[in-house]
């Protein structure tokens, strides 16, 4: 009985898989890829045996087991790959080959969901799909063409709706009609087509969306693709401005010239072109007769076109056309600066700011002080300010000589009118121990427009002969 038990469970073991005796997929080396021969093209693989090989590409996450798909379209396509249903963990790494798996050249990443592969003719691509985990893995592949976009031919063109109107679609499988015209800079593989017809006359923004540097817009006028007559237009990184008129019909085409393209989701952004901005800075801020007075012009254009032309009306018949401008003013008064600015497609903006210019200009004409005194004896001390333009309220200040330099004592505020020859400033001064100490004292008189900047400040400091301290 004991024998028969025994012989039952060695055939029972034969029966059952042993783990880690499976065979790895087909596909699970380079040179092992099973072959996208056509497509739609779909696959579900078992990776839970997969391995990688020596010299194998990471890239997007590790992967300690792969399979690989390689792909040779005849003629230049756009392929979707959807890795969708796969198990958790399983990423696809795409690639393109120059000859062996230590040649291969990346194309992106894929973690879920689909992308879309621009396939050139000729070339040769892989997908390696896989992950890094050691239990149940299952990969499901399907690759589908991708479709034209619904505005690829001209007749399909889409409407433009109300602005601003944005717009973006799958542009690898569109593709160039007989006859339509395509810049000599470029060499397009294929287009789509918007139809635009002008609410106002004016400037009109049209701009690019995607990440691709091989794509280019245009601006036609023409009900077919042989009547057609390009609009001019000024570009600037990816930015194209032109010139509408009300009512008129303008065909909008988007070109592009292949790539994987950032997933090739491209389109348009059609808007009213906004004005630039135009600041005006000047300094001093309280200029003189005497001052020439730096102006700067800042503008910006939102539209992303530079500024081309800078115009200056200084307000006293003078005028200007650089960016930064030097101006003296001969006369007080109130001027409006303007500055005008335009765009390279022409478009301007002006702004204007008022400068007053007023010469302020005090001066001390006399400073009379006791040629000698005694400790504790007050003096009087005389500062005479005189003023040649307006009456200003003038603040004089007093100061004495201390071992160092000076030391305030003393303020006095009135006004000064431009019609007397001198306002007198009145002061008294009690010598003190220190003084005689010395042996004399120094007094010095400084005199200040309370409201304003002195035009010449020369003469707003005086200072007196030593007074003799005993």
């Amino acid at each position: 009985m004991r024998a028969l038990l025994a012989l039952a469970i060695a055939v029972l073991a034969l029966a059952l898989p042993v783990s880690g005796s499976a065979a790895p997929p087909s596909n699970d080396g380079f040179d092992l890829a099973t072959v996208v021969a056509s497509v739609p093209f779909s696959d579900s693989a078992n990776l839970d045996e997969a391995t990688t090989e020596a010299g194998e590409p990471q890239a997007c996450t590790f992967k300690t087991r792969s399979v690989w798909y390689r792909y040779a379209p005849a003629a230049s396509t756009a392929v979707t790959v959807d890795m969708s249903g796969s198990s958790p963990g399983v990423s696809v790494a795409l690639w393109r080959s120059f000859g062996g798996i230590g040649n291969l050249s990346f194309e992106g990443c894929l973690f879920g969901g689909s992308t879309v592969l621009g396939a050139q003719a000729g070339g040769t691509y892989y997908i390696q799909a896989g992950d890094s985990s050691i239990g149940p893995a299952q990969l499901q592949l399907a690759v589908a063409p991708v479709p034209p976009p619904p505005n690829d031919a001209f007749v399909d063109a889409k409407a433009v709706g109300s602005l601003p109107y944005s717009d973006v679609v799958q542009m690898l499988a569109s593709t160039l009609e007989p006859d339509e015209p395509a810049p000599a800079e470029s060499s397009f593989l294929g287009s789509a087509w918007w139809r635009f017809v002008a609410p106002n006359s004016g400037p009109m923004l049209v701009s690019e969306a995607g990440c691709c540097a091989t794509r280019r817009t245009s601006v036609y006028t023409g009900a077919g693709l042989v009547e057609l007559e390009e609009v001019p237009v000024a570009r600037s990184f990816g930015r194209l401005i032109f010139q509408a008129e009300a009512g008129t019909e303008y065909m909008i085409q988007l070109g592009h010239s292949g790539g994987l393209c950032c997933g090739a989701d491209l389109g348009i952004t059609v808007e009213v072109a906004p004005n630039p901005g135009v600041a005006i800075f000047s300094s001093p801020f309280d200029p003189s007769s005497y001052d020439t007075v730096q102006f700067f012009g800042s503008g910006f254009d939102p539209a992303g076109f530079s500024i081309e032309s800078w115009s200056w009306d200084f307000g006293d018949g003078a005028t200007g056309s650089e960016q930064s401008m030097s101006h003296r003013y001969i006369a007080d008064g109130d001027y409006q600066v303007t500055l005008t600015i335009a765009t390279q497609d022409g478009r301007t903006a002006s702004t204007s700011r008022m400068v007053t210019v007023i010469t302020h200009d005090v001066g001390v004409t006399k400073f009379v002080v006791p040629q000698s005194a005694q400790v504790g004896k007050t003096r009087s001390i005389t500062v005479e300010v005189a003023s040649s333009r307006y009456d200003e309220d003038v603040q004089v200040l007093l100061y004495r000589s201390v071992p160092g330099g000076f030391e305030h004592i003393a303020t006095s505020t009135q006004l000064v009118s431009s019609r007397k020859r001198g306002t007198q400033f009145s002061f008294s001064y009690t010598f003190r121990p220190e003084d005689a100490e010395v042996g004399k004292v120094t007094f010095k008189a400084v005199a200040v427009v309370v409201a304003g900047r002195d035009a010449l400040p020369a003469d707003n400091e005086a200072i007196a002969l030593p007074t003799k301290v005993m």
